[in-house]
């Protein structure tokens, strides 16, 4: 079996080195253009972005937009020939990153614009539509926007209810219909909108995309929904009521916008990962700030073995992120591979670390961490939502498994049906039998891994193999019914989580010590060892736990609590 996706051959036992070593680097040229902006990027937000103002008057304000603008960064991706910067996506994350650790609210209005709302432009739209749409985006003129959830369409986009007929003989579409949670809703002017058509003789409903803007006729955007955090992130209902899109404003083929949609949002969980890295970055230099400087029983706290391992886990946590998005951008740039799995996993890591260290920052803040009048509060507000963008890490867990399983499935049901007349399928059962062999006997090996990461390596191919076990063991067990196993579902993903994270930690630091040998590294090889440590070991755990578990009785207690309305044990009852 091939398969231009790292975790994806993973799940079928194979380990495509090739992918991943050595790992990717910037050309120097853009790499010097790279400083010389993210050095611009921090000069303007020292001296005109207040993130207090913004959390406070709930708004970003224009001169701030159109300063960002002025610098390039709403058009960081698109082509120089539409006006933008033609950044790889390398460069662009790294961008955003930056973005992060400046102001929540900024990085999901200009991710908002560019991770998604113009994406399916990019990627899907014809050349007319790119002349019309993408200078006055890259200008930032106008702003995009991704429509894509409605009120009984969130996780489940199948249940989208948004209806767009064409009209033939007229040349437009007309499209009813709302969406909700809109990230960018009241200030963009370009929507890529996703709603059902009728396709073919038969008139089945399909999703596709359409490029839709606001000076459209009955187009309205309804008033700003009040948050939790990102208060200066514009978030609102779009309503359409008879719009009259034109059939020339089709993005990719017609009824295939789910896929469209899919193809997008791999790209918005990346940037999404990307500024959560700039959000820990910054949260460690607050941490580390104010645990030596205060002083408890005449000791600076930082020298608290407690406070130390708070402070240890953030920068494990994100030196293991960077090395996971910068692996993944890599990967996208050199063409032609599937990261939907990889950019899944980079978002459920990333949104989960993010809030890690805002819990353990406020934690060592102590008293003023509960304090308005500290940014900790407003960056735990901030946070939260990342677990919930771009898919939420529950349903995204279940994407990492199931897609990492379904081609790996599909083999298994060939060779089943290939069991039903052996003496004609006779290449497909010795296949089988030969794969059957070699994974039972050998482990995938990594080759040419500096010697210093022995160990390391070592835990990776052995638990590799054992990801591949336990899928198969699954796939055998539940067939169609592991989509509704959704604890073994979590107990596979979160191990696919962490052998995505080793082999990228690996990879960074073993190009490290080959260019500048053990003695310069040791830093960096240390934290690998600390992450891969404790990695092998959860996903150890996680192995064993796939047949011997406690799922039947949490399964049990959930369902009592849902038929009693609540929690039924109370002492005084």
């Amino acid at each position: 079996m091939t398969n231009n996706s790292f975790v994806k051959a993973l799940f079928a036992g194979s380990i495509e080195q090739d992918l991943i070593f050595p790992y990717p680097k910037m050309d120097k040229e853009e790499e010097e253009n790279l400083k010389l902006i993210l050095d611009t990027v921090r000069q303007f937000a020292k001296d005109n972005i207040d993130p207090v103002a913004i959390d406070r008057d709930e708004t970003i304000p224009k001169e701030v937009l159109q300063g960002l603008a002025e610098i390039g960064l709403f058009g960081m991706s698109i082509p120089e020939e539409y006006g933008g910067s033609g950044f790889s996506t390398t460069a662009y994350n790294r961008v955003f990153e930056e973005i992060g650790s400046i102001d929540g609210s900024l990085a999901v209005t200009l991710g908002g614009h560019q991770s998604i709302g113009l994406k399916a432009l990019l990627l899907h739209g014809t050349e007319e539509q790119k002349k019309k749409y993408l200078p006055k985006l890259a200008s930032g003129e106008w702003i995009a926007a991704f429509a894509l959830t409605e009120p009984g369409a969130g996780s489940d986009a199948a249940g989208i209810q948004s209806l767009a007929v064409k009209d033939v003989q007229k040349g437009h579409y007309v499209l009813n219909g709302s969406k909700i949670w809109i990230t960018n809703g009241g200030i963009a002017d370009f929507f890529t909108v996703f709603a059902k058509t009728p396709v073919g003789e038969s008139g089945e409903k399909k999703i596709s995309a359409l490029a839709v803007t606001r000076d459209m006729e009955g187009f309205s955007s309804g008033k700003e929904e009040r948050k939790l955090g990102i208060h200066g992130s514009s978030t609102t209902e779009l309503i359409f009521d008879n719009i009259k899109v034109p059939v020339e404003n089709l993005i990719g083929p017609e009824g295939k916008g789910f896929k469209v949609a899919m193809e997008v949002l791999n790209s918005g969980r990346l940037g999404l990962a990307a500024g959560c890295a700039g959000g820990i970055k910054t949260l460690i230099r607050m941490s580390v700030d104010h645990a030596k400087n205060r002083k408890q029983f005449n000791t600076p706290i930082a020298e608290f073995e407690m406070i130390q391992g708070k402070i240890t886990k953030m920068v494990v946590d994100v030196f293991v992120l960077e090395s996971m998005v910068y692996l993944t951008t890599g990967l996208i740039d050199r063409g032609d591979i599937d990261y939907s799995i990889e950019s899944s996993i980079c978002k459920v890591y990333a949104s989960e670390a993010v809030w890690n260290a805002v819990n353990e920052a406020m934690q060592i803040a102590g008293g003023i961490g509960y304090s308005k009048e500290y940014p900790y509060e407003r960056a735990l507000r901030d946070a939260r939502i990342n677990l919930i963008f771009e898919g939420t890490n529950e349903v995204l867990r279940a994407f990492i498994a199931l897609a990492g399983m379904q081609e790996h499935g599909e083999y298994l049901k060939k060779v089943g049906k290939a069991l039903q007349h052996p003496l004609n399928e006779m290449g497909v059962l010795t296949d089988y039998a030969l794969h059957r062999i070699k994974k039972r006997v050998a482990t995938e090996r990594l080759a040419d891994v500096h010697e210093a990461l022995k160990n390391e390596v070592g835990k990776f191919e052995e638990y590799a193999k054992e990801l591949h076990l336990a899928t198969e063991k699954v796939l055998s067990k539940y067939r169609k019914q592991i989509i509704h196993r959704e604890f073994i579902l979590n107990r596979l993903a979160d191990m696919t989580i962490d052998l995505y994270a080793m082999i990228a930690v690996i990879s960074r630091v073993d190009s490290l010590l080959k260019e500048k040998g053990e003695k310069k590294t040791h830093k960096q090889l240390t934290i690998c060892k600390t992450f891969c440590e404790e990695a092998w070991r959860r996903i150890r755990r996680n192995a064993r736990q796939v047949d011997n578990n406690i799922d039947p009785w949490r399964k049990e207690i959930s369902t009592d609590a849902c038929e009693a309305n609540g929690y039924q044990f109370d002492l005084v009852d």
